[in-house]
This record gives structure tokens, sequence and C-alpha cells, in this order.
């Protein structure tokens, strides 16, 4: 018998890549200019229950890009809208860790 090769599975949902990671595929990072960057770290948290009114404010540029190739720090400034930490954690984290992975600062 052969083993199971999960990425041969006919009935894999699943598409390589995460839903906001065009490059992905290609591992190649996708450069935003800072506004760009921001207004879609925003809107992924805001897809989180309970977070609609968080928005993320700034970031910093790392003099360079760390090991894994991102050029900014994973350390956002929230502005919370009155949401308690413990809703807005998971969020932040889950998405400040997909998208150091796919997009960098022009």
């Amino acid at each position: 018998m052969r083993p199971h090769d999960p990425l041969d599975d006919a009935e894999s949902t699943d598409s390589g890549g995460f839903f906001f990671d065009p490059g992905a595929s290609t591992g190649e990072r996708q450069a935003l200019a800072l506004e760009d960057l921001l207004a879609r770290l925003t809107k992924l948290i805001q897809s989180f229950e309970g977070c609609e009114r968080v928005a993320v404010t700034q970031l910093t540029r790392l003099d360079a890009p760390d090991s894994a190739g991102c050029n900014w720090s994973a350390a956002v400034v929230l502005a919370p809208a009155g949401v308690a930490p413990e809703i807005y954690t998971l969020a932040y984290a889950s998405v400040v860790f997909m998208a150091r992975s796919s997009w960098n600062l022009k």
C-alpha cells in the first residue's frame, strides 16, 4: 500500500496559499505602500468577530529585512476603539503573522 500523499488529494480544499497572499505560489513578497499595508491589516483584523472597529494605525519599518525577509516589525500600533485586548489579541496575532510572510513595505 502506498503512503497517502497530502499534495495529491482530490478532495482537498486547500488552494496552496492564504486568501490574501497572491505571492504565495511564487514565494515572492508583495511590496505595498504604508497606507495600503495599514488598510489591508485593518480590514483583515476587522474580519474577526468583535474586532469590527479595531484599526492598525502605525507600524515600524526595519532597518534591514529580518531573517524571513520581512522589512516591517510585528509590533504594530492598534486603535482598539474600546475593544478589550482579550478580543483583539488573537486577530492581531493571526493577521500580523500571516501578513509578515506575504507583504513588505515599498
